[in-house]
This record gives structure tokens, sequence and C-alpha cells, in this order.
């Protein structure tokens, strides 16, 4: 249970709501202090305090708590009555907050007016599901599903080639992180482990295809390169920001536009260096990530260049490489097809040492540089647009090259694994196409 259920309650209210819808909700809080037991009404959610959280009492039963709710609950049902108005209490949810075994019996339920109130494991409020530990599993049990739908529902008007450009993947991007961080300031110190993962699923998704990358590049890798900053960081600043704000509000404090957008930019630059800190141990992804993460700051402030299907490929290293066809299972060796003595091709084989591509590499050097190691090739890139359109123009020429010698290979060689398999869309277009029988 949150050690401050007040405020995290007034984020649900102000921050979900934005401050701007009006409704209209009975409040009344309950003279209970001996006990230290807290009742907000609104959708009859109670929470039951206890000694070890807030140290007002040495000593507290689920039963006092239970008394106390239907007691409560049966003087706001008459007061609202009294202005002549009903309260559907057949409709009424019940919740019960407590500590590690410390959980209501399981037929528990409050009886006011003759209606039994069910109290539950959880309950939705202001569109987040609760639960009697405040650690939002079941909100993000729900959420996941509904925001994994959402991305792969705005993927498929991403493709790799073709498709809108940077501007419109950001924008589909963003409209997938606004479901995935809605009430942000609720649960952002609750995400545990499995929370993070519900989170990280959808961001990859997205990521992958705002960089038009393949979809075997790991969070770390895609996130990078698409500058998308992890989601629960983003968390956290919404949360920073919105109880700096509430802070303000209660010391008198009228904010200024101006201040708020300081506020945001210097907690969005926190959330930028905490994620560098992190980008330091990769856990996959590693040759991308060291070579971004030096010039994080540059590669999500700059105003030029945008990523491609090959130059995605070029960076990231998934793509027509042999190392990462045999990884795959598509060629049975990782062997350069375009060279001698290449055991195992990457990307890096491809950008620096082979000689096939001597022509287009010397092109590049003019303008990068000699220097063509992945860091110091994307410092280049960032610093200059010139620079950004050298390497996107070598990647694309190259890679064009190996992919129609891709085909090639698939289309002659007799290994089943070579065999060009053939896509649904492709199956179906050629369906199209048959003559009538």
């Amino acid at each position: 249970m949150s050690p401050n259920f007040d405020s995290k309650i007034s984020a649900m209210k102000k921050s979900i709501l934005n401050q701007q819808t009006c409704m209209t909700r009975v409040t009344n809080m309950c003279d209970a202090k001996e006990i230290g037991d807290v009742i907000e009404k609104g959708e009859e959610t109670y929470e039951w305090k206890e000694s070890s959280t807030i140290g007002e009492i040495e000593s507290a039963t689920y039963r006092e708590a239970s008394l106390l709710a239907t007691a409560g609950v049966a003087e706001v049902v008459r007061r609202i009555r009294r202005l002549g108005l009903e309260v559907a209490l057949h409709k009424s949810e019940a919740l019960c907050f407590h500590g590690p075994r410390r959980k209501p019996p399981a037929d528990a339920s409050l009886t006011v007016g003759g209606v039994s109130i069910v109290i539950k494991q959880s309950m939705r409020y202001l569109g987040i599901v609760l639960d009697g530990r405040w650690n939002f599993g079941a909100h993000f049990a729900e959420l996941a599903p509904r925001v994994t739908t959402a991305a792969g529902a705005l993927t498929r008007l991403m493709p790799n080639l073709g498709g809108p450009e940077a501007s419109c993947r950001r924008l589909y991007m963003g409209v997938v992180r606004s479901i995935a961080l809605y009430g942000a300031p609720v649960w952002a110190d609750a995400l545990s482990r499995q929370n993070l993962a519900s989170l990280r699923r959808p961001q990859r998704l997205m990521a992958t295809r705002a960089a038009r990358g393949y979809r075997t590049i790991s969070f770390e890798a895609a996130s990078v390169l698409a500058g998308s900053i992890p989601w629960d960081l983003e968390a956290k600043t919404l949360a920073s920001l919105f109880f700096w704000r509430e802070e303000a509000v209660a010391q008198g404090h009228r904010l200024a536009p101006r201040e708020i957008a300081g506020r945001r930019n210097e907690l969005c630059q926190r959330s930028i260096e905490e994620w560098s800190q992190r980008l330091e141990q990769p856990t996959a992804g590693r040759r991308t990530v060291e070579a971004v993460r030096p010039v994080l700051g540059q590669w999500l402030a700059r105003q030029h260049g945008s990523l491609t299907y090959r130059l995605t490929q070029m960076l990231s290293g998934h793509g027509c490489f042999g190392g990462y066809l045999c990884l795959i299972g598509r060629e049975p060796s990782a062997i350069c097809h375009h060279c001698d003595g290449c055991a195992d091709e990457d990307a890096q084989h491809t950008l620096e040492v082979c000689p096939a591509w001597d022509q287009d590499r010397a092109e590049l050097r003019a303008v990068v540089g000699d220097d063509l190691s992945l860091p110091a090739v994307v410092r280049q890139m960032v610093d200059s647009e010139r620079s950004w359109t050298a390497v996107q123009t070598f990647a694309e020429s190259v890679m064009l090259r190996k992919e129609a010698a891709e085909r090639v290979r698939e289309d002659t060689s007799d290994v089943p694994i070579r065999r060009r398999r053939t896509g649904r869309r492709r199956r179906a277009y050629a369906l199209h196409l048959l003559p009538p029988q």
C-alpha cells in the first residue's frame, strides 16, 4: 500500500481528469482517528490504514474497519437521500487496501440498507484498476493486451519499406504511449518487473517499426534508434511533474507556463541521463547501443536525418548479412558471399572491410573521414546532415545490391532453408491473379 494514499487519489482525480472535467462527487470523511481509518466515498472506496503503515494506532482489526466503513457509507447514503436523491447500492463496489498477510476474509462484504456490497480484490476507479496491495498488477494485466492490440493495429500502417514519414511514425508511437501512460502519477512508483515488462513489449514493437527495423532488434537498440525514452522513465517524469505542481499550488504559488515548461525540460533531461546510465550495460544490441550512447542527447535532439530500412540494417546489424542470416536459420553458414576470407560476415564487415564495396566506401570516407567504426560514424551523422546523407547513401547502395544477390541465391539454391518463403500477402495476390476455372 502506498504511504501517501491521499496524494495518489488526488493524482487520480486531477491528472486523469486533467482538472477540466466537471464531476459531482459526495465525500464525507468519518472521524475515526482512534483506529486510523479513512473512508473515501464516490464509488465506495475504503482504505484500512494499518499501524505498520502510518503509525497512528497500535492495532486495528478488519472487523473494526468494516464496522466503520458500514457506518460511514450508511451516513453518506442517508445524507444523499435527504437531498431527494437515491444511491444505487446494488451497483456499488468496495475495496479494502491492506498490507501483507492482512487480506480481508474471502466472503467479506458490507451491508448497507439491506444490500450486501462485496469487498472485491480489485476494482476500476477513474479508469485505473486498483487492488488491495496497491501494486497495480491487475491494472497492468488488463492494460497489456489493450496496448499491444493498439500497437499491433498501428504497426500495420508502418511498413519498413515505404509507408509514412518519421514524423507520422512518431505520432503513432505517441498514441500508444498515451494509452500506456494513462494515470502514470498514480502507479509510477509501483513498477514491478512484471509491470515493467507489460510496458516494454508494446514500446519495443512501436520503436522497431518507427526505426524501420527487423522485429528481432532488441528493446534497447530499437528504443535508442527510434529515440523513444523508456516509458517507465517517462512515467516517473509525469509523476514528478504532477506532484511538483501540486506542492506549489498547496503553498499558494501560481505557476507560469514558462516555469512548468522549464521544470518539464529539467525532468526530461534527468530521464535521459538515467537512460544513458542504464545503457552502460545493455542486455542486447550492444553494438548499436555503444555507438549511440555517447551522443544520445544529440541523437534525440537532432533536426536532420531520418532512418530508412537499409540504414537501420547497417546500424543494428539485423539484415542481409551472412552472420545474421545464419543465426536466424536462413543461411547454412555465416560466410560473406561478396569476398574471400570472411567466415562471419556482419554489418561492420560490410561497412568497413569488405572489398566488394570499396568504391562506395571511398565516397563515404571523403565525407565522414577514415574512421568507419560505428561510434565514429554515428558521431559524424549527428554532427551534420551531409554526413548523415553520405552514410544513408552508402547503406542504400550497398544493401540494395546485397539484397539482389540474396534473392538470386534463394532462387538458385537447392538447400531447403535457402528457398524463398512466400508471404501471406504474396500468396493472396497470386491467388487473386489465377484465371477463373
